[in-house]
């Protein structure tokens, strides 16, 4: 785990826009117009790496709002607690309570978010659908 570096970049953008396409919770349009320098801009980013030195996945959060905006895991590793650690390394940087939605369709993720323990604090519907707000204070 590590934070974010230029050279990351390119490897991050393919790695988003993969993630996003294979994401077929999202309406088709979400997926269309993923960008991830966009997406991410003024957002602190730590990066899983892989034994092979590549990027396995990354989360992006605005810490003003210690919301987690983005958390991606590349399709060939998740179940192996990328996820996970991603969420852990954000512990010492951004200060919490941490806050996201996850859009209910993406059962898989709101399933890895209750099982760590976060908390449904509203609800709401988004461009993407329907959500949930989910908050931690958990270390």
């Amino acid at each position: 785990m590590r934070p974010f570096t230029e050279g990351d970049r390119a490897t991050l953008e393919s790695l988003y826009r993969a993630c996003r396409l294979e994401a077929l919770w999202l309406p088709i349009a979400a997926r269309a117009r993923s960008h991830f320098s966009r997406d991410t801009r003024g957002e602190r980013i730590h990066v899983a790496v892989g034994p092979a030195g590549e990027p396995d996945g990354f989360i992006s959060a605005w810490e003003p709002d210690a919301f987690i905006h983005h958390l991606y895991v590349r399709s060939a590793v998740r179940g192996r607690g990328v996820g996970g650690m991603l969420l852990d390394s954000l512990s010492g940087h951004v200060a919490r309570p941490w806050r996201l939605k996850c859009l209910r369709s993406n059962t898989r993720a709101l399933a890895f978010y209750l099982k760590r323990h976060w908390k449904e604090v509203s609800s709401g519907e988004g461009d993407e659908g329907p959500y949930a707000l989910l908050e931690t204070h958990e270390t």
